[in-house]
């Protein structure tokens, strides 16, 4: 399965009314994206998500607010990518996170 922008809105328009997201490029967030994509941002519980396609899939980030540890996996279609996002927005916090390159 192909994921695209239109999927990334599909995800924003099921969550945006429930959660306080951002849909976003990253060129706008200043993170050292190589190339400028469309992005859903959200914040909870002292951590960052971001979801964003790469390779015609799905990209979820966490992060801590620092951006100095992290972690990502690929949710595997829309209905998953809701699901993650809102654990993540809804108090999930028990992350593995490891220390980010840079």
């Amino acid at each position: 399965m192909f994921i695209t922008r239109k999927d990334l809105l599909a995800v924003y328009d099921q969550l945006k009314d429930k959660y306080d997201l951002i849909f976003t490029n990253t060129a706008s967030l200043n993170e050292g994206f190589s190339e400028d994509i469309p992005v859903i941002v959200g914040k909870a519980h002292g951590q960052i998500i971001e979801l964003y396609t790469d390779a015609q899939m799905f990209v979820l980030d966490i992060m801590d607010e620092e951006q100095t540890k992290g972690t990502h996996w690929h949710p595997y279609d829309v209905e998953r990518a809701v699901k993650d996002i809102s654990e993540f927005m809804d108090g999930r916090s028990d992350y593995e996170l490891a220390r980010l390159p840079g």
